[in-house]
């Protein structure tokens, strides 16, 4: 992000804004200052409209330099969710506002996509992709302080939302599973006829 035109540092922070503005009212040393940008997720929910079919999963190359019959992998389906993210932006003037939302609201237009790999391998053994939309509600709602006391600082706000569509996914069974006990007989033998005799009878 560009840094705002009163050349202060923008503190980002995880967390609700009631919490960004205690501890804007209750400031400790190194604490957070303004211009601050507050995010926190506020609701997960299954995305209906994602849900095409019934099928418990699909199967894909474990590893593409072998025969794909050999090594495919059950991947169960995943559940499609709506991920509700929060943001808000407070700062002492407006020149800072409204440059945080000129470096985000013109490139989610309409969406902004994370790529990313599927999960449960390697990225070298598939090349698939997942795409999720990050979709911006669109609305900035942006409230002044109309009444200050003698100690309050004047710090214009401003709130908005995004919505991430992404996936959860199930556990996965290993492909090709880990070996942890190998059992094992050891015979000692001065004879090399009955170490050869002894060999032929375990084969």
């Amino acid at each position: 992000m560009t840094p705002p035109t009163s050349g202060f540092k923008v503190n980002f922070v995880y967390a609700p804004k009631q919490r960004l503005y205690e501890t804007l009212t209750t400031p400790a040393p190194g604490g957070i200052t303004v211009p601050a940008v507050a995010v926190n997720i506020t609701n997960i929910s299954r995305d209906v409209n994602r849900v095409f079919n019934k099928v418990n999963g699909f199967n894909v190359p474990y590893n593409l330099s072998e025969t794909p019959s050999e090594i495919l992998k059950k991947i169960p389906q995943p559940v499609p969710v709506n991920i509700t993210v929060n943001m808000t932006i407070v700062t002492k003037y407006q020149s800072d506002m409204d440059q945080i939302i000129t470096n985000f609201v013109p490139y989610c237009d309409p969406y902004i996509i994370i790529s990313w790999k599927l999960p449960g391998l390697r990225p070298s053994q598939v090349p698939f992709e997942i795409r999720s939309e990050i979709l911006w509600s669109g609305n900035i709602g942006v409230s002044y302080p109309l009444e200050l006391q003698g100690n309050q600082s004047f710090r214009i706000s401003a709130d908005t939302s995004f919505t991430i569509k992404g996936w959860l996914f199930k556990k996965m069974d290993e492909t090709v599973k880990k070996i942890y006990t190998i059992q094992s007989d050891y015979f000692s033998s001065d004879n090399p006829t009955t170490d050869s005799n002894l060999l032929t009878y375990l084969n």
